[in-house]
């Protein structure tokens, strides 16, 4: 071999060499973790049976409950000793099977048709069940069969006449003499078959015809003539087999379900371990379940007024008996976890669900006898908030009873379009993770006496302090949050050529001297692009500061001068989201995928357009796998700086769709909260909007909305969210400079539930993002904000020492529009959202307005 030939393969193999690095180190950048299991709490141990057909029995009891069970419709009832009251699933005036049903289920068959099968006709009325005894309970095993199979699963498609004759008329005419069937039964049996099959002009044998074309009694005579003549589905394939068809049989949907009801105290807890619940056949999948959707309904009947709470958005309220055919039925996904099969689609809901609570009074306030709240404390990933109201005139449709409900997705899927979301080929595919096994646990507070929104949100509070060990906290002085705008990258040109270029909005040195003017004010920074360059977040392998922002000096006088006020800063980033693309960041190595098997691509959304707008670059979300490597190098990157601020993980649902790497919601979940509770261990957090299941893990929530959707049969939005917050962490409220309501719209806020005001500033004028991505910044320029800012502060500050406390003791709707708070110090504070004065206990408080009194 010549030196040039040796020379030139030489080459070609260190090309290939290096081509292989580059493949390879986005690998080994970040290290991924193995799937976490899912805890459960496995099958509970069975202590002997109980009969069916008994009527109703008491199955378990506590000191205060007693829980019972009719062992005819597999209805409940727990009843309180001490007041008598009752909660029950049983509807004394069901309108339909659903009602009568104790559980519902969802399936997808093969051929992607989308099924409901409600248990009443096919499992409840022929017994089709076993109750067992557990601890504190029973455990309920329904299977979803039915003995009614369509003509094309009994008969043949197409026979000869002589075989019609032997297999079916001599048989039944045989039948008919040995006195098994009566000559009636065999002349309707004879002349159901003559509706069935139809001359073949072509073969000349005989053909079924549409089946649809048969009564539901005539197909229920068919199935019990087969039986009693022995004709099985055996000899269907053989004729058809002997006609020359290959014919595959229509299969038969059955399901095995399984619900576990128990009482733990002085709760109500039901539980299906979806482990357990299983598809007679891989042509169906079971996908929703709905259990126990009737316990807790309230009649219009019997039931005048009072309301269901819905956590959409802040919190929201539904009069009883105030039904809509316009808007039938709520329903709500818990963790916007239908995002990923939607997300191209324009949001109907304006405000999402961040907390799996629900609840319903019986009569308003102090006049309600009773009620409840649910906590889907497992499986809220994957669950839906349902509402259906009540009406005395049911002429449009509705129903004479309330129910608020949840359900649960056991397995997700989309029908994925096949040439692109936005193509007008409609041709599609069906995507989907197979069944989920976890544990779908809805805990049920009863409340035995007149019961509040307030009530449910003080419950809830006191549930999630036992559950995650947290300590309640009211902190005693008035502040303000500040959002500061840092490092940003926007577009640029050199000679013509565009760019990417990284500004900084707010320097160290110019935050600095912010904090030094508003000396006078308890302040809590948050200073936003810190880290990984600025905002445009990239892959986290390690943890610096923007150069852009100052050098190392300045942000140890920043961090100094904000301590020196006795004030906290915060230091901002995204943890798992993409939006610097380049290397080593790759999106089919480190991004999530969707149902079309291909990385999460995010655009910025156009409503104008109603679709995603490709005008920027998309962004990426990390797969959760790597997430506890991104948290150990970060936690050692950012040593010496305490306080964190993290933008993404806290509100965002996470779960990868890759048909061969499927990582469901429940398991994503349980990383993200690893990942965050080893966060929250070595640094102060603040979390942007967190949902509930990430709020234990910080000190800060940050951005929270006093609103809900709205939806059309909604009478009123509540600050629920914030009510459950009050005590376990700080929280905010919106930008006050970022909206279109007013400041005192916000200072109401801060004073009927105990939120920070809060501003996004920068030191650098806006009209330099003009041009670029970030077109929400449009009224951000500090020195324009600064005399709003102090004004809002000087009323705000004045109003909380007044009141000098943040622990609320009650929170109360006057009127639409207009709320009482009242605090551990009995100080209560009214205020009126309306543009327009009202008239309250007796006072007039003005537009907008509040009112303190001590």
């Amino acid at each position: 071999m010549n030196k040039k030939i040796r020379n030139i393969i030489l080459g070609v193999a260190v090309v290939v060499l290096v081509a292989g690095t580059v493949k390879v180190i986005p690998h080994l950048t970040l290290k991924a973790a193995q799937v976490a299991s899912v805890e459960r709490e496995g099958i509970k141990e069975v202590k002997g049976s109980i009969d069916i057909k008994k009527g109703e029995l008491l199955v378990a009891e506590s000191a205060t409950k007693e829980l019972h069970l009719d062992t005819d419709t597999l209805d409940i009832r727990v009843a309180d000793k001490v007041s008598g009251r009752e909660w029950t699933s049983k509807v004394a005036a069901p309108s339909n099977n659903k009602d009568k049903s104790i559980l519902t289920i969802s399936y997808l068959s093969g051929d992607n048709k989308k099924n409901e099968w409600d248990a009443f006709v096919d499992v409840i009325e022929p017994g089709n069940y076993s109750i067992d005894r557990i601890e504190d309970g029973v455990k309920l095993t329904l299977y979803f069969e039915t003995s009614t199979k369509k003509p094309d699963q009994l008969l043949p498609s197409y026979i000869e006449s002589e075989y019609l004759n032997s297999r079916f008329y001599d048989e039944i005419e045989k039948k008919a003499k040995e006195g098994a069937i009566t000559d009636k039964q065999a002349a309707n049996y004879k002349n159901i078959l003559k509706k069935v099959y139809m001359k073949d002009l072509t073969k000349g044998g005989f053909k079924i015809v549409d089946a649809k074309a048969l009564p539901p009694s005539a197909v229920k005579q068919l199935n019990e003539m087969v039986q009693i003549i022995g004709y099985t589905e055996e000899m269907v394939k053989a004729d058809n087999e002997a006609a020359g068809l290959d014919i595959e049989i229509p299969q038969i949907a059955s399901f095995k379900i399984v619900v576990d009801v128990t009482l733990d105290g002085e709760d109500l807890v039901i539980n299906v371990p979806t482990s357990e619940c299983t598809s007679g056949n891989d042509y169906f999948e079971l996908q929703n379940i709905e259990a126990y959707a009737t316990f807790g309904h309230a009649s219009s009947e019997d039931v005048k007024d009072g309301y269901i709470m819905v956590p959409d958005g802040a919190g929201a309220l539904f009069e009883l008996n105030s039904y809509n055919a316009a808007y039938p039925q709520y329903s709500r996904p818990v963790y916007d976890n239908t995002y990923y099969d939607q997300m191209y689609q324009m949001p109907t809901f304006k405000e999402d669900i961040h907390m799996p609570v629900f609840g319903m009074t019986y009569g308003k306030d102090e006049n309600a006898t009773h009620g409840f709240m649910g906590i889907i404390e497992s499986g809220a990933e994957l669950a839906t908030v349902n509402v259906r109201l009540g009406t005395n005139d049911i002429s449009t449709g509705g129903s004479v009873n309330n129910k608020v409900y949840p359900s649960v997705d056991v397995m997700q899927y989309s029908r994925v379009k096949l040439m692109g979301p936005y193509s007008d080929n409609d041709s599609r595919y069906l995507a989907s993770t197979g069944k989920i096994d976890m544990d779908y646990t809805v805990r049920y507070k009863l409340f035995n006496d007149s019961v509040t929104y307030f009530d449910m949100a003080n419950t809830y509070k006191e549930y999630l302090t036992e559950k995650h060990g947290l300590t309640q906290n009211y902190v005693t002085e008035p502040k303000m949050y500040i959002d500061m705008l840092g490092a940003l990258t926007i577009p640029a040109r050199i000679a013509g050529v565009p760019y990417d270029k990284t500004i900084s909005m707010t320097t160290y040195e110019q935050a600095q001297a912010i904090v030094e003017e508003l000396s006078d004010m308890n302040l809590v920074l948050n200073y936003e692009g810190a880290f990984f360059g600025g905002e445009k977040t990239g892959l986290q392998s390690k943890a610096s500061l923007v150069k852009e922002n100052g050098s190392k000096k300045e942000f140890d006088a920043l961090v100094q001068a904000v301590e020196a006020s006795n004030d906290q800063i915060f230091f901002g980033t995204d943890l798992m989201t993409i939006k610097d693309t380049s290397y080593p960041f790759s999106a089919k190595v480190h991004g999530l995928y969707n149902y079309d098997s291909k990385p999460v691509a995010i655009y910025d959304y156009d409503y104008t357009t109603g679709k995603y707008s490709p005008e920027f670059e998309p962004t990426y979300r990390m797969h959760p796998k790597f997430f506890g490597d991104i948290v150990n190098r970060f936690v050692k990157g950012t040593e010496g700086i305490n306080n964190i601020s993290v933008g993404d993980v806290p509100n965002t649902y996470y779960a990868n769709y890759k048909e061969e790497e499927i990582l469901t919601p429940v398991q994503a979940n349980v990383m993200i909260e690893n990942g965050l509770a080893q966060l929250s261990e070595n640094k102060v957090l603040a979390f942007n909007n967190p949902n509930m299941n990430t709020l234990p893990y910080c000190d800060y929530a940050v951005n929270i909305s006093r609103e809900s959707s709205n939806y059309g049969t909604m009478y009123s939005s509540i600050p629920f969210r914030q009510l459950v917050m009050n005590g376990l962490v700080e929280y905010t409220t919106l930008n006050v400079n970022m909206s279109k309501e007013s400041k005192d719209y916000y200072l109401l806020q801060a004073l009927e539930v105990g939120s920070y005001p809060k501003f996004t500033i920068s030191a650098t004028n806006q009209d330099v993002l003009k041009d670029s991505q970030y077109r929400e910044y449009l009224s951000v320029d500090y020195n324009t904000l600064k005399p709003e800012m102090e004004a809002l502060y000087s009323e705000y500050s004045e109003a909380f020492n007044t009141i000098g406390t943040r622990e609320i003791k009650n929170h109360r709707m006057l009127e639409a529009g207009a709320f009482e708070t009242e605090y551990a110090n009995g100080t209560k504070v009214l205020v009126n959202y309306n543009p327009y004065p009202v008239q309250v206990e007796g006072r007039t408080i003005d537009a907008v307005g509040y009112e303190i009194i001590k």
